[in-house]
């Protein structure tokens, strides 16, 4: 068999938006004007075909990781975590958690009475974790009482304290890779071939670059996370292990945390705990070398900003970085106000968001941000209007893969057709990527076809058939 010919389905057109009912032929990892010799013929009659979407901030491990395991999303009692977490493992691990919904805090005290195996579970936000007695006196964890508020009598970990603990109890080769082939196949089934990763979390370095340098399913744009100047030659050292399918142009950077555990960095207090303004990584002097240097090297800055005061820090930082050229970006943007997002759009800066977070977040953000600041919350749409180039993100783990589940949280602030393009053609962009990923003759066969009209519909779907240069790579079971 010598490349694929598609037959009768409905084929989206970047440029205008509409659909075209033609066929589609792909020889040799891209697409063709004409039928190659030998093709396999596959009826998509009254299917619809997208181009490959593009995830900008994603964990490609940690989604996998998820899946491997305790899910605790939709806990609600005590009964039922201790239900989920009665599973016989050398360390349980868990994720999803969320104490709107538990109903408490699990903090040390609760997890002692549920386990004595050593455990952690990890909120939904991936910002805060518990941890019992056991996994306090397995890895040692009494010397990060009071890091970024970290209170190890409650057993609660936050922010820098939770990466220490995961470079303690850092995962095998194996376990590496079982996670990146389960992160990919959550990719997959959406119809997503493409993804800006963030994976540099308790995994050696070396592993790391080998495991994304073995994987050819999906197109991994790494951003590599890093908190000094000094490891941006990681990232230099990193592109020798680059391939068709796994490039590392980018350096992440926390400025902050989470709104869930009140960690990201706000100007003024949360409005439900006015003794606390969250944890504030860096500041725009402890960012701005970081920047100048990866200026020199040709190497895009991404940092994470949810808290106004943490995207009042990155802006000072980014002042004359040559951000037209690299697209620096910022990711999350949660918070911002008028004068914020003219200085975002003035300094050519750009953005990944994560449309899914306004409702998820809808139980929290008005009791977190108040009557007042609320108005300038999720700022998605004047960003765009102000001519910030964003893209569209879900940051898995913390949210499905989901395509659908992004794209109607997103009808409140655009078209379907740019919400499109912001899901493909974007995330391109902001890899810095030269080449077209539409579906023409001689661009890469990244594309996935649906039954579904993803102009029009609001229900979760699976894309039937996924393909990543021109390999079928997914099919809906």
């Amino acid at each position: 068999m010598n490349g694929y010919s598609l037959k009768g389905g409905f084929v989206y057109l970047e440029e205008t938006g509409a659909y075209s009912c033609k066929d589609l032929y792909i020889d040799s990892g891209e697409f063709s004007a004409d039928t190659p010799y030998g093709a396999q013929e596959i009826d998509i009659s009254g299917k619809f075909v997208y181009p490959g979407f593009v995830d900008s901030h994603a964990h490609l491990i940690g989604t996998g990781r998820k899946s491997l395991e305790v899910d605790l999303e939709g806990c609600s009692s005590i009964e039922s975590l201790a239900d989920r977490l009665s599973v016989d493992r050398r360390i349980v691990r868990a994720r999803g958690w969320d104490q709107e919904v538990l109903g408490f805090m699990p903090v040390r005290g609760k997890l002692d009475l549920i386990t004595s195996e050593p455990t952690i579970i990890t909120r939904r936000c991936g910002h805060i974790a518990c941890v019992n007695s056991s996994l306090i006196k397995l890895l040692d964890l009494e010397r990060l009482h009071g890091l970024d508020g970290s209170d190890i009598d409650l057993g609660i970990l936050k922010e820098r304290a939770l990466e220490e603990m995961d470079r303690i109890a850092k995962l095998s080769p194996a376990e590496v890779r079982e996670a990146i082939e389960a992160g990919t196949r959550s990719f997959l089934k959406y119809g997503v071939t493409s993804v800006h990763s963030d994976d540099y979390h308790g995994i050696d370095y070396e592993l790391l670059m080998e495991a994304l340098s073995s994987a050819n399913k999906m197109r991994v744009y790494e951003k590599l996370c890093i908190s000094r100047k000094e490891d941006l030659e990681l990232i230099k050292h990193g592109r020798q292990f680059e391939t068709d399918f796994f490039r590392l142009r980018a350096a992440k950077m926390y400025l902050d945390g989470s709104l869930g555990a009140r960690t990201a960095a706000m100007i003024e207090p949360y409005h439900d705990s006015p003794t606390e303004t969250g944890v504030l990584y860096m500041t725009a002097d402890d960012l701005r070398p970081i920047v100048r240097r990866a200026d020199r090297e040709g190497i895009q800055v991404c940092v994470h900003v949810i808290g106004d005061r943490s995207l009042e820090e990155a802006l000072l930082a980014f002042e004359g970085s040559n951000s037209e050229t690299l697209k620096h970006r910022l990711i999350h943007v949660q918070i911002a106000s008028e004068d914020q997002i003219r200085r975002i759009a003035g300094q050519r800066l750009t953005a990944s968001i994560q449309p899914v977070f306004v409702d998820s977040d809808s139980t929290i953000a008005p009791e977190r941000f108040g009557p007042i600041r609320i108005k300038d919350a999720y700022p998605f749409g004047k960003m765009r209007d102000m001519g910030v180039v964003v893209a569209f993100s879900t940051d898995s783990p913390v949210e499905s893969t989901s395509v659908v589940k992004n794209l109607v949280s997103a009808d409140r602030f655009f078209s379907r057709k740019d919400s499109i393009e912001m899901y493909s053609k974007a995330g391109h962009t902001l890899a810095n990527s030269v080449r077209s990923f539409a579906l023409n003759p001689g661009d890469p066969a990244d594309f996935f076809v649906t039954g579904s009209d993803l102009l029009k519909t609001r229900e979760d779907t699976f894309a039937d058939m996924t393909f990543v240069s021109g390999r079928l790579v997914h099919t809906l079971e």
